[in-house]
């Protein structure tokens, strides 16, 4: 596993995962050491729910999602669970 870079991150959004499509990535926050090796994303599905998932990349470098949190339709209370994640 290696950090996670920002063409890594431009590189997921817009992938559909689990029937929901990436609208956001970014670089897991955090004061241990290894917090770059992880992301967090944000997902919006066709019914208009999101999801936020942390991620790595596993060891074929294709992303490894887990962890979700599951929303209605709400982007603010889905962007604010994005933004907090991982912190």
């Amino acid at each position: 596993m290696r950090k996670l870079t920002e063409q890594d991150l431009i590189t997921i959004i817009g992938t559909e995962q689990s029937g929901y499509t990436i609208e956001r990535a970014r670089i897991k926050e955090g004061e241990f050491s290894d917090f770059d090796y992880y992301g967090v994303v944000l997902g919006k599905s066709k019914k208009g729910n999101y999801v936020t998932w942390q991620f790595h990349l596993d060891t074929d470098e294709k992303p490894d999602f887990y962890w979700g949190r599951y929303m209605d339709g709400n982007l603010e209370t889905a962007l604010a669970n994005y933004e907090t994640r991982g912190q």
